[in-house]
């Protein structure tokens, strides 16, 4: 499994378009098994001639256009203007590996074998745009079907008025899936925290209120935690404390919970969920809006083969000045350059209740790491 990603901010529709092209082809492989061209609004009515140039060129198995606000790629980020986000993608499998579902009718409008493929797939990427009706409904519901829960994606920012999916059969859709059926990857979601402590077990809960970790009081273990972290920042993390819900398997995070207060008489913390005795968590600062260390942490692990990544946000704050920045905290963080995605409303990822619609400023599926 391979992929390649390519961006270009040129402003003219036609020139973006064979930028991103001949980045590809300069790499010698074979047609691509997938190709998704993310572009930003300006683009969105020049759609069905870049499908067709990158059709005609590339001649991938399957294309798919997408617009929004803001595009990432080739670690790169662009919040403003013209942009175009080429993502290519070779399958490890020698048999068709991807399929696009739409889901405008959401699953009643599915025959069994799709909805049976939509259940076993390996992955989904699933993109929808906000005013689709039912679209949330939809989503949720195709959650719940999936057997992986190995899921991202996003529901799409506006585009004047244009259609913001599309495909190179002049399919438009509301809501689509793109569903890997044995590709070896994992959806993760950046929940815009730093872990500051080991994970702990809960050993006492009522409700809201987390007792005991680790068979110490709550309070104490957070004290403890606190006495750890660099006098200059201890206020500023006290103020902005967390607990994080751990996977016990992947030890990765999968949750996120403000700690609202602390009893000082029980030593018990409140939080902003309801989190049994036995749940793995960790103690985490919140950080603030477009700080990349949270999001770097989450998509830190071995190089993976490539990323598609949704961010509600633009990750580096100097896009939002200059309409481009660079991510390179992001590329270190993959091991590579070959990500693409772009902004979203609302990102869908995994969570401690199974994946669905997030309040988590960043989703990603990374190709190349097993899901575990």
């Amino acid at each position: 499994m391979r992929s390649a990603a390519a961006l270009s901010t040129h402003p003219i529709a036609s020139h973006a378009t064979g930028d991103v092209i001949a980045d590809i082809l300069d790499l010698g492989h074979e047609p691509p098994d997938l190709v998704i061209v993310f572009a930003t609004s300006a683009f969105s009515g020049a759609a069905e001639d870049i499908l067709r140039a990158i059709e005609t060129i590339l001649q991938p198995t399957k294309l798919m256009f997408v617009a929004s606000s803001g595009v990432l790629g080739a670690g790169s980020e662009v919040s403003s203007g013209a942009a175009l986000s080429l993502w290519s993608f070779w399958s490890q499998t020698p048999e068709d590996d991807i399929t696009f579902v739409g889901l405008d009718e959401g699953l009643a409008g599915l025959d069994y074998l799709t909805t049976r493929m939509l259940a076993n797939a390996a992955t989904l990427v699933v993109l929808g745009t906000p005013s689709l009706p039912m679209v949330t409904q939809t989503i949720d519901a195709l959650c719940e079907l999936s057997k992986t829960k190995n899921l991202s994606g996003g529901l799409l920012t506006g585009s004047h008025g244009a259609p913001l999916i599309r495909d190179n059969h002049a399919h438009i859709y509301g809501c689509v899936a793109i569903a890997f059926h044995s590709t070896y990857s994992r959806a993760t979601l950046a929940h815009g925290s730093t872990s500051i402590g080991e994970n702990m077990t809960i050993t006492k809960s009522v409700g809201s209120m987390v007792c005991e970790l680790d068979g110490a009081l709550a309070l104490d273990a957070v004290y403890n935690v606190l006495s750890k972290v660099p006098s200059e920042e201890r206020s500023r993390t006290a103020t902005q404390l967390a607990l994080a819900v751990i996977d016990a398997d992947s030890l990765t995070v999968i949750d996120v919970h403000e700690v609202l207060g602390a009893d000082r008489d029980s030593g018990a913390l409140a939080v902003a969920a309801s989190l049994p005795s036995g749940t793995l968590v960790s103690l985490h600062r919140l950080e603030d809006p477009g700080s990349s260390s949270g999001i770097c942490d989450a998509l830190e692990g071995p190089a993976a083969a490539g990323a598609l990544i949704f961010s509600c946000a633009t990750i580096d704050p100097e896009a939002d000045h200059e309409g481009v920045s660079d991510l390179g905290p992001l590329t270190e963080s993959l091991g590579t350059a070959a990500y693409a995605g772009v902004h979203v409303a609302t990102a869908i990822g995994p969570g401690s209740s199974g994946p669905g619609l997030s309040a988590a400023p960043l989703s990603a599926v990374i190709f190349g790491r097993r899901h575990h």
